[in-house]
């Protein structure tokens, strides 16, 4: 196992006694009714896993706390889809589960031509991912608890480091490929969550409409709601994914658990779906704003790179060898 360097007890000591003042200050003023935006305490990363899968730990002069245990036993929003499918004369049932920015729309594009035999025919809302709308035909259902029984079931996930990102160049960049219409929403919200006034947004580059947000203030805010454990109110796009599928279902009582870079993504899915798969054309047609190579290829500051690090963690070693 490799060594760990751990600060010395004297610095950790330092390090504690801040901590401990900045809560009670922040105590002292919540008491008090003051109003006043939180501010984070940087104080030691202590690297304590190592991961199987390709995460990077911040670099060792960066310093941050350690985020608080988050109780996912509030969070009741239905998550997965229930489908019946007609396969010949006999329903099938299945169940079938992905997060926004996990490569919804391809599942949604390759789900539908599975059920319908034909490509999706249709522009504007209601879209493609939602599976409740008549579009759908009534062959679906969302659950909230799923009853696994010995119901087939698929399940997508993402590299983590890589989901955050896009989500950020999709929803709230301030250049590129982004959803204005999402940003105006999504920005204010997320700086309000997180306790931040808007003065940290920026104006958009391009001069569109409303506020967004850069890579920094974008890390800050999310690292800022996982501090508070507020992570479960955050929109579908930034939820961290074992609170989305996985929140009242493990990994084990999934038939399938793959990412939509699988070379049988497809396949998987159809034999879920169906009962039965052709074998031919097994991957999936990506449909991605951004790819890996986009997101490895982005430079970011150590604290930017660290606060990634700290609010993707628990993915990574919620999902391990899944992600590989």
């Amino acid at each position: 196992m490799p060594s760990i360097s751990f600060p010395s007890t004297k610095k950790l000591s330092l390090y504690a006694v801040s901590f401990c003042c900045a809560i009670l200050v922040r105590t002292y003023y919540n008491n008090k009714r003051v109003s006043f935006t939180l501010s984070v305490v940087d104080l030691p990363f202590v690297s304590y896993f190592i991961s199987t899968v390709n995460e990077s730990f911040a670099p060792a002069e960066v310093i941050l706390p350690l985020l608080p245990r988050f109780n996912s036993s509030a969070l009741t929003e239905p998550t997965a889809w229930t489908l019946n499918v007609l396969n010949g004369t006999e329903e099938r049932k299945s169940i079938v589960c992905y997060c926004a920015k996990c490569g919804s729309t391809s599942i949604s594009n390759e789900l539908y031509e599975i059920i319908f035999g034909k490509t999706w025919p249709y522009t504007g809302k209601p879209w493609i991912q939602d599976l409740n709308s008549k579009r759908w035909k009534g062959l679906s259902k969302k659950d909230w608890k799923i009853d696994f029984g010995k119901t087939p079931s698929f399940a997508v996930i993402r590299d983590p480091k890589e989901r955050i990102m896009s989500a950020f160049r999709s929803k709230v960049g301030c250049q590129g490929s982004v959803d204005i219409s999402d940003r105006s929403r999504m920005v204010p919200k997320l700086l309000r969550l997180a306790g931040l006034p808007t003065k940290f947004a920026s104006n958009p580059l391009d001069g569109s409409s409303g506020l967004c947000l850069n890579e920094t203030v974008y890390l800050q805010a999310l690292f800022m709601i996982h501090m508070q454990a507020l992570q479960g109110k955050l929109n579908v796009h930034f939820l961290p994914q074992h609170l989305h599928c996985f929140r009242h279902a493990p990994l084990s009582n999934w038939t399938v658990v793959t990412t939509v870079e699988s070379p049988k993504a497809r396949c998987d899915l159809e034999l879920v779906v169906l009962g039965k798969s052709a074998g031919k054309n097994c991957s999936l047609i990506k449909l991605h704003v951004t790819s890996k190579k986009a997101r490895t290829s982005e430079a970011l500051s150590a604290i930017d790179e660290a606060r990634l690090d700290a609010i993707t963690r628990k993915e990574y070693q919620f999902f391990g060898s899944y992600l590989n």
